[in-house]
């Protein structure tokens, strides 16, 4: 039975609730009337608005554009930042600061933020959230049925798809060493990081922004030893516009060189960072 045969309004169900999925919920709360929609949102982690990129736990990922430049209400382009200054969010992260006093504070802090402003529709049940994986979805009349990884289903009469990309695979051209004992197939495997050893040489495949993650996340494991970047596009990640004196635009808006100079650039940052901080 669907809320709209309770008299609830119709079900509108998200599927993913990262930060997609929880901006979406978020907006049709505040903006639609009380009990015009049943808001679902089904998602496996324990808390809604983190998703892939803000769950990260590891302290060295941080957001990769000033504060001042990210936000969950549209035309507040503070909206973050003023959290952030209103909850002493980063009070205890000297290295959240830049030279030129632009805000990087750590993505899971991202992720606190837009739950925090889900927690009054939680609180309210305006937003209801289903803690599991979806298996599939079948159309049902006008709506659909969602069969749920637990063996429930949920009937929904609008449905948004705010799903993350699949899990790491590795190429087809690693396959064959699929088994080796020093491989980390997946880049948040914080674990298998932390095993890499302080003189190890390693090789990182591929130059996007989960390179700088891994990159960031060896550096404060302690390593210093050679690090190579493999990318079959040779391109380095693409900065946002930068502010003028942002550390981190100083590296990657630099002309197209090597991996080994944006590696260079990349530990001289985060060397400065810390004793700045």
């Amino acid at each position: 039975m669907s809320a709209r045969d309770l008299g609830r309004g119709p079900v509108v169900a998200i599927i993913g609730g990262g930060f997609s999925g929880a901006a979406t919920a978020f907006h049709l709360a505040r903006l639609l009337p009380a009990g015009a929609a049943d808001i679902v949102v089904v998602e496996p982690r324990e808390g809604l608005g983190y998703g892939l990129a803000y769950s990260t736990a590891d302290p060295s990922h941080r957001i990769n554009v000033p504060a001042s430049r990210m936000t969950l209400i549209s035309g507040q382009d503070s909206h973050f930042a003023d959290w952030l200054e209103q909850t002493g969010a980063i009070l205890d992260d000297a290295e959240a600061i830049a030279a030129n006093g632009a805000l990087y504070p750590q993505r899971r802090v991202f992720g606190r933020y837009v739950e925090s402003y889900l927690q009054p529709f939680l609180f309210g049940k305006v937003i209801r959230h289903v803690r599991s994986a979806i298996a599939s979805v079948e159309l049902s009349g006008q709506g659909y049925i969602l069969i749920l990884a637990d063996g429930r289903t949920l009937a929904a009469d609008a449905l948004v798809i705010a799903a993350t990309h699949p899990p790491p695979a590795l190429p087809s051209a690693l396959r064959s060493v699929a088994a080796a004992a020093r491989l980390v197939a997946n880049p948040y495997d914080l674990g298998g990081l932390q095993a890499i050893g302080r003189d190890d040489q390693v090789l990182v495949v591929g130059t996007g922004l989960t390179s700088a993650d891994i990159i960031a996340t060896l550096d404060r494991n302690g390593h210093r030893s050679r690090i190579v970047a493999l990318s079959r596009h040779g391109y380095r990640s693409r900065s946002h516009a930068v502010l003028p004196g942002d550390p981190i635009g100083d590296f990657i808006s630099l002309p197209s060189r090597s991996a080994t100079v944006m590696l260079r650039l990349i530990r001289a940052t985060i060397l400065d960072a810390k004793r700045r901080g």
